[in-house]
């Protein structure tokens, strides 16, 4: 009866096999995974008209990104636009990202601009 105490079954098993342990951190990362948010056309428009008039004015703007596991910002000048790809190119750090224009949850331009 001694084994049974505290946590059940588990305090007995010393022992896990590798497919319980990968199970386990698949339930783990799938607690921890934010929601996308949903945007409306005139949203992703928007979005765009923020985008395009950083890449034609070559202001630096402040890009807000969705991840399956939080959010994250990058500040730079866009310089290119895929339409095909829904691409955005941002010159970020001395170097370049694309960027999903369906990951990109907000844009503004930086303060130091407005």
């Amino acid at each position: 009866m001694k084994k049974l105490s505290g946590n059940g079954l588990w305090e007995s098993s010393r022992m896990m096999l590798p497919e319980h342990k990968e199970r386990g951190f698949q339930l783990n990362n799938q607690a921890n995974k934010m929601a996308r948010p949903e945007f409306t056309e005139d949203e992703q428009l928007e979005l765009f008209r923020w985008l395009k008039a950083s890449l034609v004015n070559t202001i630096e703007i402040t890009i807000t990104v969705y991840s399956n596991y939080g959010i994250e910002t990058y500040t730079g000048i866009v310089s290119g636009l895929d339409s095909r790809q829904y691409l955005v190119k941002l010159d970020w750090l001395g170097d370049w990202k694309l960027i999903d224009f369906k990951d990109i949850i907000g844009a503004e331009f930086s303060a130091d601009r407005c």
